[in-house]
């Protein structure tokens, strides 16, 4: 079994770091090299082959097992370089291959033994990395964007949409691309999509607008788009570029947050993405355990996903006290979405949500549904108070 480890993303960070750079790149490339030392076993044999590129031999490992443990190293020397180099925390990552090479296939190149698997590994990977790109590129090609329609229960209107990002086209090349793509490169794919998905919302009102008759799209970013510099840069920009006879129309709805995040680096990037576009909206699991030491003041709304697991019951009648309170006391607007049976759609309502959506209320379409009245329930209006 024969891997490699790259340093990528060095050259971003050249030019900040200006005179200090050859002392830190050095300093990263150490870092690396003796964190794989240390977690070699004694029959393993490494190569330093530059700065930011090592070559590796497994003795004793099979194919599983080396992937395995290629992925263990490269997330520990990443956090041991990060520890230690905070500047390279935003930019830098390390990448890991990881291929099973027979002798005999290298039996016909030149040089030493050493060498010819190194140039074998090389274009292995080469091939493996074109494969991950083809695959990405199909996945952004195939994905469509729908607009949900997010229907107020209490004034029985639509005038919000949320878009959806539709993957069954491309659910087989997602599969496919998540087993062999490795976390950065599934984070930049996901960035891209949060791109398009702004992009294609902004072609939608183009189209749309012209006739005066458009309701506001909530439109989600990934918690992992915003959190990385490189990724969060190139979203901004973009976001920063909207014209000003759109933004009225256009609401950021952050998704995908973790469990359990630094919640002063939370606070940090919603203050920051509301500095260019306000009323933000926070999905967040119902009984996150963060919110009190969240702040409101970049929000306009709280939201949560039914189908993560809230309200499946359909006799149970509240959600998480922590998210209604949090939302009431903050004056935000709450947002249940998935509501995809009448018992959720029902429960939702009864529980106190502004906003409902899912295939209960309405289906997603292709375009946004125009502020309009809507009833997709039967039952006693909610009595307010």
């Amino acid at each position: 079994m024969a891997g490699s480890f790259e340093l990528v993303g060095l050259d971003e960070i050249k030019e900040a770091l200006g005179a200090r750079w050859p002392d830190l790149a050095a300093r990263a490339s150490d870092l690396a090299e003796q964190g794989i030392r240390r977690r070699l076993a004694d029959r393993d044999i490494l190569q330093v082959l530059s700065e930011t590129e090592f070559s590796i031999c497994f003795a004793r490992l099979d194919r599983k097992a080396a992937v395995e443990r290629a992925k263990q190293i490269s997330r520990e020397i990443k956090q041991e370089i990060f520890a230690e180099l905070p500047e390279f925390s935003s930019s830098v990552t390390v990448k890991q291959y990881v291929a099973e090479i027979e002798i005999k296939n290298l039996a016909g190149d030149t040089g030493s033994l050493a060498d010819r698997l190194v140039l074998t590994l090389r274009r292995m990977r080469l091939e493996a990395d074109r494969a991950i790109l083809n695959y990405r590129r199909l996945l952004l090609k195939d994905f469509q964007v729908l607009f949900a329609p997010l229907w107020d229960p209490e004034r029985a209107i639509v005038d919000l949409n949320r878009c959806v990002l539709d993957l069954s086209l491309g659910c087989t090349t997602l599969s496919q691309f998540q087993a062999i793509a490795d976390p950065d490169q599934m984070v930049d794919t996901l960035a891209d999509m949060d791109c398009l998905a702004l992009t294609r919302t902004l072609e939608v009102l183009h189209r749309y607008g012209k006739a005066s008759n458009v309701a506001a799209i909530l439109v989600p970013v990934g918690y992992q788009t915003l959190a990385r510099s490189s990724t969060r840069r190139e979203y901004l920009k973009l976001l920063s570029s909207v014209p000003d006879v759109y933004s009225p129309f256009v609401k950021l709805e952050v998704t995908n947050v973790p469990a359990r995040p630094n919640v002063d680096q939370l606070n940090t990037l919603l203050f920051t993405v509301s500095a260019i576009r306000r009323d933000l909206t926070l999905q967040v699991n119902a009984n996150a355990g963060y919110l009190s030491a969240l702040d409101a003041a970049p929000l306009w709304g709280l939201s949560c996903n039914l189908s993560a697991g809230q309200l499946r019951d359909p006799t149970q009648r509240t959600v998480a006290p922590a998210f209604m309170e949090f939302a009431r006391d903050n004056g935000l607007r709450t947002m249940a979405h998935g509501a995809n049976t009448i018992g959720l759609a029902l429960a939702a309502v009864d529980s106190g949500f502004d906003y409902v959506s899912g295939t209960a209320i309405h289906l997603s379409q292709d375009t946004p549904r125009a502020p309009s009245r809507l009833h997709p329930l039967t039952f006693p209006k909610r009595i307010s108070g």
